[in-house]
C-alpha cells in the first residue's frame, strides 16, 4: 500500500472544492468550453465523488481476495475515468448511451475456454468510445475484436512471464542516454526501414518529446532517437512505456494496438470482472485447481493493475 499511498496523496488536492473548481475552470478554458466557471461549479462535486469512489474501490481491491479483485478494480477504474472525462466534457453523461460500458464479451464460454484466447468486442456507443473521442481524440473502434493475449502484451511488465511460457520475444527495451534513447539497430530490420525512413516515421507521429529537426543515428549496434525532454507515459504509438517510464518498441509495429494504456486496463478488467461475476464455476476452478496457463497471467496482471491504474489516473489528471 506504500506505492498506492504515494499516488493517492497526489489526489488529495482534488478533495478541496475550491481547488477542483479552479482546476476544472482552467481545463474548460483551455478547451474553449463556454461558461467555464459556471460549468466547473456544476461539475465540481460530481468530479470529487467519482474520484473518491474510484479510490475507495481500488483500496478495497487491495484488501480483497483474488476472487473479487477484478470486479473492484474495474469499478474503481470506471469511477476514476468518469472523473477524468468531466475535465473535457462537463455535460457527461449527456445521454444514457454513454453510461454503457461500450464493450461486450462472449456471454457463454465454450468448452475448453481459456482467458488468453478470449476476446472483447468494442461497441460504437458507450463509455469506452466516449473516452477515446473526448480524452484521447481518437476514432471509434466499432465492432473491433481484441484478444486478451494482445492486450496483455501491450504491458511491458508482462513480457518476462510470456517468455517463461515460451512466447517469442516481442518487445525491444530502450535505454536512456544523454539526450537520446537507444534501441538495438535490429529494430530497423523488423520494421523494414532505413535509419532515414525510421526518422520520418517517428517524426510523422508528432511525439512532443522528439527533438525537432534532428535525425535518428545508426551505428553497428544501436539506433539513437534524440529527445528534447523525457517522454511521458501517456505518449503513444509506436512506443509503449513501463511503470518506470522506460520506452519499448514492438518488434513489429503491427503488434501495437494504438490504445492508451489506461484503456488497455479498461478492456482487461472489464472482461475479468465479467468472468468473476458470471462465470463463477470456471473462475472458482481456475483459482483453486491451478489447471492450465491462465492463472499466472491473471494473477500477475491483477496485482500489477492494482497500483498501475492509480498512477495512470494521476498522470491523466496532471497533464491538464
Amino acid at each position: 500500500m506504500i506505492i498506492l499511498t504515494h499516488f493517492y496523496k497526489q489526489l488529495d488536492p482534488f478533495y478541496s472544492a475550491a481547488f477542483t473548481r479552479s482546476y476544472l475552470t482552467k481545463s474548460y478554458e483551455e478547451t474553449n468550453i463556454e461558461q467555464p466557471k459556471t460549468k466547473s461549479f456544476n461539475t465540481c462535486y460530481t468530479f470529487i465523488y467519482h474520484l473518491k469512489h474510484g479510490q475507495l474501490y481500488t483500496e478495497q481491491a487491495g484488501m480483497a481476495p483474488m476472487e473479487l479483485k477484478p470486479m473492484l478494480l474495474f469499478y474503481g477504474l470506471v469511477q476514476f475515468l468518469k472523473a477524468a472525462i468531466l475535465t473535457k466534457d462537463p455535460t457527461y453523461p449527456a445521454n444514457s448511451q454513454v453510461l454503457a460500458h461500450g464493450v461486450t464479451t462472449r456471454k457463454r464460454k465454450k468448452s475448453g475456454f481459456t482467458f488468453l484466447d478470449d476476446e472483447v468486442k468494442i461497441q460504437r456507443n458507450g463509455l469506452f468510445s466516449h473516452l477515446l473521442e473526448k480524452m484521447f481524440h481518437m476514432k471509434h473502434l466499432d465492432n473491433e475484436k481484441i484478444k486478451m493475449t494482445s492486450l496483455l502484451q501491450q504491458l511491458p511488465e508482462m513480457q518476462t512471464l510470456f517468455k517463461q511460457f515460451n512466447y517469442a520475444k516481442y518487445l525491444e527495451k530502450g535505454i536512456y542516454e544523454t539526450s537520446v534513447i537507444r534501441f538495438s539497430s535490429n529494430i530497423l530490420d523488423t520494421y523494414h526501414m532505413t535509419a532515414n525512413r525510421f526518422t520520418q516515421f517517428i517524426q510523422y507521429q508528432q511525439q512532443p518529446w522528439y527533438k525537432k529537426g534532428a535525425s535518428i543515428e545508426e551505428d553497428k549496434r544501436y539506433i539513437s532517437i534524440p529527445f528534447s525532454k523525457k517522454p511521458s507515459t501517456l505518449n503513444g504509438f509506436p512506443f509503449i512505456f513501463d511503470q518506470d517510464n522506460i520506452p519499448h518498441l514492438f518488434k513489429t509495429k503491427e503488434s501495437h494496438l494504438r490504445l492508451p494504456e489506461v484503456l488497455i486496463h479498461y478492456l482487461l478488467l472489464y472482461n475479468l470482472s465479467m468472468i468473476c461475476r458470471y462465470e463463477t464455476e470456471w473462475w472458482g476452478e481456475l483459482l483453486h485447481t491451478f489447471d492450465g496457463n491462465d492463472l499466472p497471467f491473471i494473477t500477475q496482471y491483477v496485482n500489477y493493475a492494482q497500483h498501475r491504474v492509480p498512477a495512470l489516473i494521476v498522470e491523466l489528471l496532471k497533464r491538464d
